[in-house]
């Protein structure tokens, strides 16, 4: 079932000037014999060769948090039907990537699989705040990405399967599906590509002059790529409505933040391009919400882009099949204290949502993804003659093009 379309955010208040503070954590001392406790967060500035005073100075000026009087939040305009189709797509998104788990266990999908588990209020709070007409471009971890912008999931699990009746045909599997039907540009096997691939579909909206805003998605590890430096460059140059949309899940692949980056704070990095900058709690869907809602206006007025960094924590392995001997002990389980689907459905039961409308949620959600998997084992692959079908341009080109 496809999550009900989403309507374009018109708040027009304006962030105040909250400011993120950069965190620090005692160096661990190595080759004690003893596990660390939290290594891979340990502070950059614990490096000799490493002076972030100048780092922390700029986040005194960037990493806004999105903040508005009482009732005056875009989240709060939001009825309770379009708060429990939030939490639906978190659960529909969770629940996918726990079936994916099981289905690749099984033999039934090719290729590897990475899940975002534990991140899925970004997903939600971003896909919920975006109008439908605007853009995202993910990661090799997207199917929550492509999930909360609407995406059919029976298309989707058909196409981590390899199956014809897949988004892309079977021939893009986890890493590589797109759905233009929903102007999903692409998930990328490429760490860090959505930044300058996004960065030229925000230049086509600008060109065009539709109104949209694209969005890229990456990681802390993507976020020192060349490729999305330049992405950001050109986009604050020529001033493109362009969300850039860090998920510093504290993780690039097995190797901890603080062993790549060489400052605290992540936020610092939109200061070398005097870009809107704003930190959130990715792991609090209606703060995701409400500093996309905010951002998303700023861009779409012409303002420029907007770089958003969301902490929020992997509660599964980089790949499906990690054994995470990287993970400091019982980092692991202290992270799923701050699961973000049971602390949303409790902010829910608080605002008075019925507890019996969120598990008939759950339930649908559950038969909703019995059916996607049972139509997808039961879908044909590709034919053999299909093999370079789509490997070129085809002239003239039969599907949508960036809002043309």
């Amino acid at each position: 079932m496809a999550a009900t379309p989403r309507a374009r955010t018109t708040t027009k208040a304006a962030p105040t000037g909250g400011k993120a503070s950069a965190k620090k954590a005692t160096p661990t001392k190595r080759g004690s014999g003893k596990a660390p406790v939290d290594d891979h967060a340990k502070s950059a500035s614990g490096r000799k060769s490493i002076d972030d005073t100048a780092g922390r100075a700029a986040a005194a000026a960037y990493g806004e948090q999105v903040s508005f009087a009482r009732g005056k939040r875009p989240s709060d305009k939001l009825s309770k039907a379009e708060l429990v189709q939030m939490y639906r797509t978190m659960v529909l998104a969770r629940r996918f990537e726990e079936l994916v788990i099981d289905q690749y266990r099984e033999g039934n999908l090719p290729g590897f699989v990475h899940v975002a588990i534990g991140q899925e209020a970004i997903a939600s709070g971003v896909g919920h705040a975006l109008g439908d007409d605007d853009f995202i471009g993910s990661t090799h971890r997207a199917h929550a990405h492509i999930i909360a912008r609407g995406s059919n999931v029976e298309h989707l699990m058909a196409e981590m399967m390899g199956r014809i009746t897949g988004v892309c045909q079977g021939k893009g599997g986890s890493m590589h599906m797109a759905d233009m039907s929903r102007n999903v540009v692409g998930a990328n096997g490429v760490v860090g590509s959505g930044a300058p691939m996004m960065t030229g579909v925000a230049l086509a909206q600008k060109e065009l002059k539709t109104g949209n805003v694209a969005v890229a998605f990456y990681g802390d590890g993507a976020s020192s790529q060349g490729n999305v430096h330049e992405g950001m460059n050109l986009a604050q140059i020529w001033q493109l409505p362009i969300l850039f949309i860090l998920e510093n899940n504290r993780y690039a692949e097995s190797t901890p933040t603080w062993q790549t980056v060489p400052v605290d704070d992540l936020t610092v990095r939109g200061a070398a391009f005097g870009m809107k900058t704003f930190a959130v709690d990715g792991n609090d869907v209606l703060a995701v919400y409400d500093t996309t809602a905010v951002a998303a206006e700023y861009a779409r007025a012409g303002n420029g882009p907007v770089y958003i960094v969301a902490e929020t924590k992997r509660l599964s392995g980089h790949y499906v099949g990690d054994a995470e001997v990287y993970r400091p002990k019982g980092e692991a389980k202290a992270a799923r204290q701050t699961d973000p689907i049971p602390a949303f459905r409790a902010q829910l039961l608080e605002r008075k949502v019925p507890e019996r409308d969120l598990k008939a949620v759950e339930a649908e959600v559950e038969e909703t993804m019995e059916r996607a998997v049972e139509a997808a084992l039961a879908a044909d692959f590709p034919p053999a003659e299909d093999a370079m079908k789509h490997v070129y341009a085809e002239y003239p080109y039969p599907g949508p093009v960036l809002g043309l």
